[in-house]
């Protein structure tokens, strides 16, 4: 038989990293009021109406699309830009190669931050501003390695 204390600080740790998912479900089960009120481990008054309004209220859905369509988007390049560029960098030799390595590496360290005032002005001028290719490219910077 194992030793049972060997399994004490994986499973603290484990638990300590499951609360804020606990705090998430927890909340989406509370009424506003309840969550607003002050903090309690579990419900007071348990719901269901919350499930009710995001499933049924036709306001939701134009967020659900949107959200489909970035997710398909964003996949389809990231997966055909990252898979060829990673496929020549572990295969082939060339030229400055680990100076474009190492430029793709430094550009990844930076905030994303940086990159919010050069985006809306590359996008107002090629007439993307406020699309869905537009917000795929720029979650594709951060994805793409």
């Amino acid at each position: 038989m194992t030793h049972p204390r060997k399994w004490l600080v994986p499973t603290l740790y484990i638990l300590f990293l499951m609360l804020p998912i606990y705090g998430l479900v927890s909340m989406s089960f509370k009424t506003t009021g309840e969550i607003l009120g002050g903090f309690s481990f579990f419900p007071q008054n348990f719901t269901l109406a919350n499930y009710k309004v995001i499933f049924t209220d036709p306001t939701w859905y134009n967020g659900y699309i949107n959200s489909i369509i970035y997710v398909v988007i964003n996949t389809l390049i990231s997966v055909s830009v990252a898979l060829p560029a990673a496929y020549a960098f572990s295969r082939y030799r060339f030229l400055g190669d680990k100076h474009l390595f190492f430029w793709l590496l430094t550009n990844r360290m930076a905030p994303p931050a940086v990159f919010a005032l050069p985006f809306f002005q590359l996008y107002s001028s090629v007439g993307l501003f406020d699309t869905h290719i537009a917000v795929a490219l720029a979650h594709c910077l951060f994805n793409v390695p």
